[in-house]
């Protein structure tokens, strides 16, 4: 390679580099001849925790049964028992559409946040649960950034 290839080469990348650079650490500059759009902020482990969960949702779907945790799906929800009492009842509810988080649903969430709150209501009549509530968490406060429920009662002797 010549040197008039490898400087070319070497002038391309490190303008590459700048541009991703400055891109990823944006700060607007005053009187700039070129702005570059916002970014948005670094991935942090639950947005990662949630790309992947909503990936491994949209592969299994249909296939979750396989799953031993898995006590129920339908084509909009499944939901994980992590109950660990005979007594008390935990399951996470999750809809199968990548929700974040209650604060972005959408006119077109609504199918599935009813299937969820259906799907919850076909656990506590089977589960017969009592003293039973519904939760989800703020961005903040979930450990992945995915919309899931939480359903937690007290299971009656039938």
């Amino acid at each position: 390679m010549n040197k008039f290839k490898l400087i070319a080469v070497i002038l391309v990348a490190f303008s590459a580099g700048f541009l991703f650079g400055a891109a990823s650490i944006h700060r607007p500059i005053p009187n700039a001849p070129l702005e570059l759009p916002p970014v948005r902020k670094p991935w942090n482990p639950k947005d990662i925790m949630g790309l992947l969960a909503s990936v491994g949702i949209r592969n299994l779907s249909g296939h979750l049964e396989t799953v031993p945790l898995v006590v129920l799906e339908t084509d909009k929800t499944f939901a994980i028992s992590v109950s660990m009492s005979k007594t008390n009842a935990h399951y996470v509810l999750v809809p199968k559409k990548d929700i974040q988080d209650i604060g972005k649903i959408s006119i077109e969430d609504e199918a599935y946040l009813t299937d969820a709150f259906l799907t919850a209501r076909h656990l506590i009549e089977q589960e017969g649960l009592q003293d039973y509530r519904i939760y989800t968490n703020g961005p903040d406060k979930q450990l992945v950034g995915y919309l899931h429920f939480h359903l937690t009662g007290k299971r009656v002797a039938q």
